[in-house]
């Protein structure tokens, strides 16, 4: 099951271009080709974020072209 090291790394690479603040929502686009399993994704990602900035944050798919499987956008709560 790659999709726990591709979710370790959403979560490395959103986690560290948010800084301290907490993460709403991350959009990915994923391509047919990409051998990407959506429901397994979703599975790790829950369990993965768990006690970080991404803790509870929704995870959506974009269908994309291919073999493309890439950060789309995340969305971050603003400092109060």
């Amino acid at each position: 099951m790659h999709e726990l090291g591709l979710t370790r790394n959403i979560v490395a690479i959103v986690g560290e271009h948010a800084g301290p603040r907490r993460v709403r929502r991350v959009c990915l686009a994923v391509g047919p080709l990409a051998c990407v399993e959506r429901e397994a994704l979703s599975f790790c990602f829950d369990i993965v974020a768990e006690g970080t900035v991404l803790e509870g944050a929704a995870l959506e798919f974009l269908d994309a072209e291919g073999d493309i499987f890439m950060i789309k956008n995340f969305e971050v709560e603003e400092a109060a």
